[in-house]
């Protein structure tokens, strides 16, 4: 078999000329590439009316799959959970989901995360984030102080698309498996200059009448967004009602690996570490095994699989930190175990 080298070799260096470390022209030298055995924390889901967390398993595949092990962080905490757990990670891949944007666990624990990533690179240490979807929408919440004003429904939902990225077989191929009813618009994007003066816009989707927002990084903090998920066209085969129009061919594959393997090598850029290896074989999420549910055939799931969390799931010593009294997690924490 014949590698097709020219097509490849123009993923590769397009992908690597968008995505530029626009924030820090001397990154290598900075922040070096120094650890090769990384963590990445996965954000667990924490909705609404239910009593469990959850992270898809293709997240945790798609770390893997690049050389990454991971570690679930759990929402509706104490902040000295986080602030325990986060130093000892290599940085954090937010997840896609439904959770609200502007308030409750999930959207709270984000915002710790985005301080805590910053605060680290200001003190001289990396941490990157990823933020797929929901997280990508999150993200620019954040940075617009809570504003949900910027939103157009859009539905794109269920559905494979290029990227517009000029000479691109990103702009060629069908490649980016979308799942999202909200957008931002291009045009509301350039309006806010939260935005435009802090992100540099990588790339943009048209659809119907509609052009949205689709992938951007920060100019100085290691922190990026997709709109589409890279983890789902590699590892999510469902196929139902509301979801399979995943492309998974090999071009689909290729840049979901492209992106998966940039992620894990920013992660190697940082120095966390667990304070030994009792430590940190705790807090992995090889420990959850019994957790670990099969949901692709139940003909309602998004997922094949996933890590279904009790509320009161304890694995791991940052998990075991007593309660700061009067901490408003731990209110909708107990509140959760009463139901």
């Amino acid at each position: 078999m014949i590698i097709d080298k020219t097509i490849l070799i123009n993923i590769v260096v397009t992908i690597i000329a968008v995505i530029v470390h626009g924030y820090d022209a001397d990154i290598d030298e900075k922040f070096p590439i120094i650890n090769d055995r990384v963590v990445i924390g996965v954000l667990a889901q924490y909705p609404y009316k239910d009593e469990h967390q959850y992270i898809a398993a293709s997240y945790v595949k798609f770390l893997e799959s690049s050389g990454a092990r991971v570690a679930p962080i759990f929402c509706g905490r104490t902040s000295d959970y986080y602030e325990t757990l986060l130093p000892k990670l290599n940085g954090v891949l937010l997840p896609g989901g439904g959770s609200p944007l502007d308030e409750g666990p999930y959207a709270e624990t984000v915002d710790i995360i985005i301080e805590s990533s910053k605060k680290f690179y200001d003190n001289g240490k990396y941490f990157p984030i990823w933020g797929t979807c929901l997280s990508f929408e999150k993200i620019i919440v954040h940075f617009l102080n809570g504003s949900l004003k910027w939103e157009s429904q859009c539905h794109v939902q269920n559905l494979s698309l290029n990227l517009e990225l000029e000479d691109s077989i990103l702009q060629q191929k069908n490649v980016t498996a979308n799942y999202h009813r909200i957008c931002m618009a291009l045009n509301e994007w350039e309006k806010h200059e939260e935005l435009t003066k802090n992100f540099q816009l990588i790339s943009h989707n048209k659809y119907k009448n509609y052009t949205f927002v689709s992938m951007y990084e920060h100019r100085k903090y290691p922190i990026y967004g997709s709109m589409w998920h890279p983890e789902k066209n590699q590892f999510e085969f469902v196929i139902n009602e509301h979801v399979g129009n995943i492309n998974h061919d090999r071009w689909a594959i290729i840049v979901a690996q492209y992106f998966g393997n940039f992620f894990v090598n920013e992660a190697r850029r940082s120095c966390g570490r667990f304070k030994d290896k009792l430590d940190e074989s705790q807090h992995l999420i090889y420990n959850y095994n019994d957790y670990v549910e099969y949901t692709g055939q139940n003909g309602k799931s998004s997922y094949e699989e996933i890590y279904k969390f009790p509320v009161d799931v304890n694995h791991g010593s940052s998990s075991s930190i007593p309660s700061s009294k009067g901490n408003r997690h731990d209110d909708y924490f107990r509140y959760q175990l009463m139901k």
